[in-house]
């Protein structure tokens, strides 16, 4: 018993924690600090740049700093903590901040999928029905869909969380554990990865078949033409690879970086597996949502790049 590592030794009611060696304490604490402080100065970039410069004032490019502030708040706010929780498996930041943190995890985590979901659609419009684009979406339309975004987050995750969820802190000293019933764990992740991850996938699908009826009119419309000549047509075909890749950037580091987390959850459903009881495969999880706070700020890049082309 003695020998027993424990969050807080020298009280007889911790919990244990986890014990690492050194080298991987460290590698994983490198690399924790290097995702905490690429997802605040990358998403802090994002903001400054899109508030400063008023031509970037666009529908897109405001829910785009929507985004960024989501994820901005989630690496300053969540990443800290999160990462010393997963790696010692202890929690040292007191139970009356704990209810608030998982709070907090939720609302962000959510508002970035709403802010991804209305990027899709936004990007659907304006490359599937341009004219209908250009005449009803506009700044004042993204603001109340960004304010709509936001509170719809709130209101859910204080009903997911606060509501109907609890917050465990009391079995050992050093826990901070979140609840719920399984009914709820399955609306949560249909509404909260499947659904969108589906309704992303369906809209750049679309989207990408719609570009390719583009380039391929544009190639017609070029080879009608005496200036048409060979030196346009590795432009057009360039222009279709670079609007490939960009809905891959999109839809694989969504799907990449968050499904790992949905498809452990069918294992805890049909093998009645407890993440906890696997703290390898939730340290990879973790840093994995993690890493989507990050990774973020690419795809801000590239969707504004794939608006400026279409």
């Amino acid at each position: 018993m003695d020998s027993e590592p424990y969050c807080y030794p020298d009280n007889n009611e911790t919990c244990i924690k986890i014990v690492r060696q050194t080298e991987i304490l460290i590698v994983l604490y490198l690399s924790a600090g290097i995702l905490f402080v690429a997802t605040v100065f990358g998403n802090l970039f994002v903001i400054i740049t899109v508030s400063h410069f008023r031509e970037l004032h666009t529908p897109t490019n405001l829910l785009i700093l929507s985004l960024a502030v989501a994820d901005f708040l989630g690496g300053f706010l969540i990443l800290p903590f999160q990462f010393i929780e997963i790696i010692e498996n202890c929690w040292y930041f007191g139970d009356a901040f704990c209810p608030y943190f998982q709070t907090y995890f939720y609302f962000l985590l959510f508002v970035s999928v709403l802010n991804l979901l209305s990027i899709s659609f936004d990007r659907y419009f304006a490359v599937c029905n341009p004219f209908f684009y250009s005449r009803y979406v506009t700044n004042s339309v993204a603001g109340t869909c960004i304010i709509f975004i936001w509170l719809l987050a709130f209101f859910y995750s204080y009903a997911f969380v606060i509501h109907k969820g609890f917050v465990v802190t009391f079995l050992c000293v050093g826990m901070c554990r979140f609840y719920h019933s399984l009914y709820w764990w399955i609306i949560h992740h249909v509404l909260t990865f499947l659904l969108p991850m589906m309704i992303i996938i369906c809209l750049y699908s679309v989207i990408f078949v719609t570009a390719r009826r583009h380039v391929k009119a544009i190639n017609c419309m070029m080879q009608e033409t005496k200036s048409a000549d060979s030196k346009n047509k590795p432009l057009s075909k360039a222009s279709e690879i670079k609007a490939a890749k960009t809905l891959g950037i999109v839809i694989i580091a969504y799907i990449v970086l968050c499904s790992p987390g949905f498809m452990f959850f069918l294992v805890q459903i049909f093998f009645k597996t407890n993440l906890k009881d696997l703290p390898t495969v939730q340290l990879v999880v973790s840093y994995l949502i993690a890493l989507n706070f990050c990774i973020d700020p690419i795809i801000y890049i590239s969707l504004f790049f794939f608006n400026c082309k279409t």
